[in-house]
């Protein structure tokens, strides 16, 4: 894979604030968008176009979601800086470093369209560009106090959000199996089908 020339974020997670606002927001992360779901419930008037539209966005970032825990493992449910034993690269992760992140994207920009409002779907973006860069920034610190010069050469050829290209279809990485990755986004998969079910019911009134 050629090189990605972007500047790497080479931090050890100890500069104050920035570890302090990404350490904060890494561990909570399942639960900074409480808010911002109360805020959908209260304004949100799903129409027939704006509910199609959000529904696959949410559900292709939860599939994107489930492909990546696939190869990464039960270790992306850790709220302790854990970083599990080896550098993971395959799949998403030889396209974007952040992927569970890019389907997160997804879900929250799905939900937010699906709400039908312009302010809630500008909002919801720049919350999620504030609180992921931080999040990114504290959790790559780590990464490469972990990995060291290995890390720093996947952060040299892989981009963090948006890939250079889609690979064919025939290129892409599949995994052995999907079973540990379901299990594991359960969860995730309970929260999306009952807010969806809600936001339904509040634009069919």
């Amino acid at each position: 894979m050629p090189p990605y020339y972007e500047e790497p974020i080479v931090n050890t997670g100890e500069n104050g604030t920035g570890k302090s606002l990404g350490e904060i927001f890494f561990k909570f992360r399942d639960y900074t968008p409480i808010p911002l779901i109360i805020l959908m419930l209260l304004v949100g008037r799903p129409t027939a176009c704006s509910a199609i539209i959000g529904t696959l966005l949410v559900v292709m970032g939860e599939l994107f979601r489930i492909y990546s825990v696939a190869f990464i493992g039960s270790i992306s449910r850790t709220r302790k800086g854990s970083l599990g034993g080896a550098l993971v690269t395959s799949g998403p992760f030889a396209y974007v470093r952040n992927p569970l992140y890019v389907g997160n994207f997804f879900i929250l920009f799905g939900f937010a369209v699906l709400s039908a409002s312009v302010g809630l779907v500008i909002f919801s973006v720049l919350l999620f560009a504030f609180q992921y860069y931080w999040i990114v920034e504290y959790e790559e610190g780590l990464l490469v106090t972990k990995f060291g010069q290995t890390y720093v050469d996947y952060q040299m050829q892989v981009p963090a959000w948006i890939p250079k290209k889609l690979p064919a279809l025939a290129d892409i990485e599949w995994p052995v199996s999907y079973s540990a990755a379901l299990k594991s986004e359960r969860r995730t998969l309970t929260t999306i089908c009952s807010l969806l079910l809600v936001l339904m019911f509040l634009g069919s009134r």
